[in-house]
């Protein structure tokens, strides 16, 4: 490439001298015989300079193809690059075949990407001040302080025809944390013997592996598990867990407003002026719908040999076969972000929940109450509303976001959970304010919310970890700063603190505090995060 322009940039220019010496007007006392012998010698200049130039090439031709040479810097070559006027020599390294990162030549585009997170956390939750489910030890706190890490490293890229895929190992078995407790696996019991310092949680898990297409415009068919394709706030989904199963989506953008570029003008010198660029449009809509098959418990066998098993439920009594069919969740959202550019932008996404049956892991019906289960998934037909407006004031971004959710099954689990006079409890609702965003170096964000999740609300087993424990029948606030140090490094504060809604009801959920009833909960977390 650099070879041939060279050449065709000296052919370029001898034969703009030729035309420009023949151009020149012929003076009148000069005879003939003068004009073609300065002709001549002009040519005889020219290709005197061409051959140069030529062996010149002919050089750069042979540096550009030396070997790799061993110097102090260790294996390479020295590439030589010109702009037309000047020469640069520039060392690269040369590794060997078998250090080299082959990629098959069908993708086309691979990402690594994952995060590296230090934690310091505290989390305590108080006993009610009078005796209650069998508690009998009033006011008192249950509290732990764990030095955590989390680790998350994937690839994700194209392959040709509009396939895609992703893949991520992450740190802990746990759905809803990645989280791994230094000095967690001391114990004789823990995996390869304990004591100080000892590996035995600190196991790597596959937390993404799926595959997927594009081919359609604006479809996306996802499969495998992957991260959440749902609009969502952590009142319904902890932002850990990537669902198992099939997904599609679809997006669509409207643009309403806006025009043509204004036509060309021109200048009193008769120059032409450049246009302004057409007018954006007055606002941007952004239509999409998002559903989800998500196998939520699988059943094996199907078909049991001899008779099939029963469950007796623990607090109506009534037995019942234990179901043999696969347990699915089903979601069905349709939404729209409203964008009105360089002004604000509204975005409201309303979904459904719903589930096939209730498995045979999660078919004793759920409780809530000290001593009874936790996470039972019957009677659940959740519709949920997230919603969140976004502007700027100045150059700071701000939003209020917020959700809101109603189990239209409410009475029929709080039936089951004997407490037939409870099915009021069905509401969970959450409104909060963000200021700034973390994207470069010395970003700030501060983030505050007020969060009210009913006992019979939403499933228990996909709600938050942290900001409630995962806990139900409490409402509280949660605050969260964070600065960006550099461009992948940025610190987080996170406190929280929630009390009980309905004294006549416990704390439905399983969390970090196996206290239940929980009448006050407080947490603070302090992170330092790297992302890559």
């Amino acid at each position: 490439m650099f070879t041939r322009k060279t050449i065709l940039r000296v052919a370029g220019a001898s034969l703009a001298a030729i035309f420009s010496l023949a151009a020149q007007p012929l003076r009148a006392q000069g005879s003939d015989a003068d004009r073609l012998q300065k002709l001549e010698q002009a040519v005889n200049q020219l290709q005197k300079r061409n051959t140069e130039l030529e062996q010149e090439v002919s050089g750069l031709k042979k540096r550009t193809a030396w070997e790799p040479v061993a110097g102090t810097e260790g294996k390479g070559k020295t590439e030589v690059t010109s702009d037309g006027k000047t020469y640069v020599e520039k060392f690269v390294p040369q590794l060997a075949s078998a250090e080299k990162w082959k990629l098959s030549p069908w993708i086309t585009e691979l990402e690594l990407f994952g995060d590296l997170r230090l934690r310091y956390e505290y989390r305590g939750g108080r006993l009610p001040d009078h005796f209650q489910f069998g508690q009998n030890n009033q006011n008192d706190w249950q509290e732990r302080e764990r030095e955590r890490y989390r680790l998350r490293i994937g690839l994700r890229g194209t392959v040709l025809d509009d396939w895609f895929f992703g893949v991520r190992l992450e740190t802990s078995a746990n759905a809803r944390s990645t989280n791994v407790t230094f000095g967690g696996d001391t114990s004789t019991t823990s995996p390869g013997g304990g004591g100080p310092f000892a590996k035995g949680d600190d196991g790597v898990f596959i937390g993404q592996a799926y595959g997927g297409y594009k081919g359609f415009p604006g479809f996306t068919f996802t499969g495998g598990r992957m991260p959440n394709p749902f609009v969502n706030t952590r009142m319904v989904w902890d932002d850990d867990i990537n669902p198992e199963g099939l997904a599609e989506q679809w997006k669509h953008t409207f643009a309403i407003g806006g025009g043509a570029a204004e036509p060309v003008s021109y200048s009193k010198d008769g120059k032409n002026v450049a246009p302004p660029p057409p007018a954006g449009p007055l606002v941007k809509i952004d239509v999409f719908a998002n559903f989800g098959q998500f196998v939520y418990d699988d059943s094996n066998p199907s078909n049991p040999i001899g008779t099939p098993p029963t469950t007796t439920q623990p607090i109506g009594g009534e037995t019942q076969q234990t179901p043999l069919a696969n347990a699915f969740m089903l979601g069905w959202q349709v939404g729209a972000k409203f964008d009105f550019p360089k002004k604000f932008y509204f975005q409201l996404a309303p979904t459904l929940y719903n589930y096939t049956g209730n498995g045979n892991t999660f078919n004793v019906h759920f409780s809530g109450d000290s001593g009874g289960n936790q996470t039972g998934v019957n009677s659940l037909l959740v519709f949920d509303i997230p919603a969140e407006i976004g502007w700027k004031v100045g150059k700071i971004p701000m939003r209020i976001f917020g959700d809101f959710a109603t189990n239209f099954e409410a009475d029929d689990r709080a039936e089951a959970a004997g407490h037939p006079d409870k099915g009021g409890d069905r509401y969970a609702y959450q409104i909060g304010l963000g200021i700034g965003q973390l994207k470069k170096k010395r970003d700030w964000e501060l983030r505050g919310f007020w969060q009210h999740q009913d006992q019979f609300a939403l499933d228990p087993n996909l709600v938050d970890t942290e900001f409630f424990d995962s806990k139900l029948n409490l409402e509280g606030v949660g605050v969260r700063a964070g600065y960006m140090l550099a461009d992948a490094v940025f610190v987080q504060l996170t406190y929280s603190h929630a009390w009980r809604i309905d004294d006549a009801l416990g704390t439905g959920g399983k969390g970090d505090l196996t206290v239940n009833p929980m009448e006050n909960y407080n947490l603070f977390q302090a992170d330092l995060n790297f992302k890559f």
